[in-house]
């Protein structure tokens, strides 16, 4: 695969297409780096992409920035601060804005990290955005996380144990011709303490300005193998089919009647511009979807497709965090949650990433009164 063309399959997957799956496993190291503003996170992970380069590996950047409010691109731009490693072929950088997503990353580095994977890279390094001890999105997204700090950080230190604390596989003290070096390395050993003897991550004194220790914090990271990543799933439980059709009063009497199934509601979803009617199945429910105008996506899936199975529909306890849960993986969420039928939250995954099904993931059952 060519620059180009990575570039340009790049760009396709950050604006929301999934990883071709063609592509291969590929074998190589996702490394995230993370910790407070100020630590050096970009400036360690410059001199990690010229210590990987010197034992002749292969290297590509996810490198996540704030998002401008003009433009809504990254705001700092990595690949300026990187740019020496610009016409190096076995470097690739690519700088991706938040885009108003929390956890540190984007909702597409995973998904990116994927595809420099697949291209053969031998290491991946997602440099987070640096928001803070709640970005923690990085540990299910890398096979082993760097947490960076600095001397002289006082209360922040302990502050890590809240958030980073138990992500980290590796803790850098960045900035370690710094005063103070050695009181946040008692404190670290003081906190690290704690934790059993065979689980504590080890500790590396940087100077990435220059490179000290840099190389000594390769030779660990260079043994690494890739490794499964667990990340705690939600509680699924089937709520719905959705079934689209050209007329509720010709398609309703089959399921009241035929059928015996019982009307729990009926409304209009404006924003959807569809008439809604939710018929109880068993445990389950049946959701019938008719048209109100010819530009509904109701009314171009019967223009499409002919009436039919229109959905798959999911419930889920937390909505946000199992769409967090879904992008890591690399799914391609539709569009922001927004209220449906009933009130419900809903989100909807692109078949693409899903075998080809549309699938609603929502949150909160359908609930509304029964209306005439």
């Amino acid at each position: 695969m060519t620059t180009r063309e990575l570039a340009q399959q790049a760009t396709a997957v950050e604006n929301g297409n999934p990883v071709p799956s063609d592509l291969p496993q590929g074998h190589g190291l996702i490394i995230g780096i993370t910790g407070p503003p100020g630590a050096g996170k970009s400036t360690l992970t410059t001199a990690l992409v010229t210590e990987i380069r010197r034992r002749d590996k292969t290297v590509a950047v996810v490198a996540v920035d704030p998002s401008s409010q003009a433009s809504g691109g990254a705001l700092l731009g990595d690949r300026i601060r990187m740019q020496r490693h610009h016409d190096d072929h076995g470097v690739f950088i690519r700088s991706m804005a938040t885009r108003g997503a929390v956890g540190g990353l984007a909702r597409t580095s995973a998904a990116l990290a994927r595809l420099f994977r697949g291209a053969g890279f031998d290491f991946i390094l997602i440099e987070t955005v640096g928001a803070g001890q709640d970005e923690i999105d990085i540990a299910a997204a890398a096979d082993a996380t760097l947490v960076v700090i600095v001397p002289g950080m006082g209360d922040d230190v302990q502050a890590i144990k809240a958030g980073m604390m138990e992500i980290a596989d590796i803790f850098v003290i960045n900035k370690a011709d710094r005063p103070g070096v050695e009181q946040t390395a008692s404190e670290m050993e003081a906190m690290l303490s704690l934790t059993p003897e065979d689980d504590r991550p080890p500790v590396f004194r940087t100077i990435a300005t220059n490179g000290t220790g840099v190389s000594e914090l390769m030779d660990v990271l260079i043994h690494l193998a890739p490794r499964p990543r667990s990340i705690p799933g939600p509680q699924w439980q089937a709520d719905h089919l959705g079934i689209a059709v050209r007329s509720l009063a010709e398609s309703l009497p089959f399921y009241t009647d035929q059928l015996g199934m019982k009307l729990l509601a009926r409304e209009t979803v404006e924003h959807e511009k569809v008439n809604v009617v939710m018929l109880s199945a068993g445990t389950s429910r049946v959701e019938l979807l008719e048209p109100t105008s010819p530009d509904s996506p109701i009314a171009r899936f019967i223009e499409k497709r002919g009436p039919g199975l229109h959905h798959a529909a999911m419930r889920v306890d937390d909505l946000p965090a199992t769409i967090r849960r879904l992008e890591l993986g690399g799914a391609r969420i539709l569009s922001e949650p927004r209220r449906g039928a009933g009130g419900h939250l809903y989100v909807f995954v692109h078949p693409a990433s899903a075998g080809g099904v549309l699938w609603e993931i929502i949150q909160d059952s359908y609930s509304a009164p029964h209306t005439n």
